[in-house]
């Protein structure tokens, strides 16, 4: 065979090895479901922690709407909406019949777990909303500042100084 013959049949031979398959149709049927939400979650949730939920959401939906609160605060209410609810909300939907059913022998109904994790969550929340970590921070800086200012040397006499 003459080297061109060989160059052609190599060519021919990579062409053909490199060629994807055609993509396969994509039907509506097996198009990737849309991505579930925390609401469509909560919807699916039993009463009345379907009912506690929406609270629960409403309540940090509000307090991270209103005035921004201090850093911790925010943080832990974002991470409540971002993570703790929609985790514990996930936990109790997907427990398969066996798992049910190991819950309910142990004596401890899903349900019931789901209430008692949500007022978990209720209690946590009410806690950070009823704090005020930023006004506490500011007296503690303040206290911090007149030690600093007014507090005698060690062994000395009170001094004030001019700034």
């Amino acid at each position: 065979m003459t080297p061109l013959l060989i160059l052609a049949l190599a060519a021919a031979l990579i062409l053909l090895a490199t060629r994807r398959a055609p993509a396969a149709d994509v039907t509506p049927a097996e198009a990737p479901a849309p991505a579930r939400t925390l609401p469509d979650d909560l919807l699916r949730l039993p009463e009345p922690a379907r009912t506690r939920a929406w609270a629960l959401l409403c309540s940090l939906h509000d307090a991270l709407r209103e005035t921004p609160g201090d850093a911790r605060s925010t943080f832990l209410l974002q991470q409540t909406r971002d993570q703790y609810l929609p985790d514990t909300v996930s936990a109790y939907l997907h427990l398969t019949p066996a798992a049910r059913a190991q819950l309910d022998r142990q004596g401890q109904p899903p349900e019931t777990l789901l209430l008692e994790q949500l007022s978990l969550i209720e209690g946590g929340v009410t806690e950070v909303l009823r704090r005020d970590h930023a006004a506490a921070d500011r007296l503690l800086t303040q206290g911090r500042f007149l030690r600093e200012r007014f507090s005698p040397p060690a062994g000395g006499e009170l001094r004030v100084e001019d700034r």
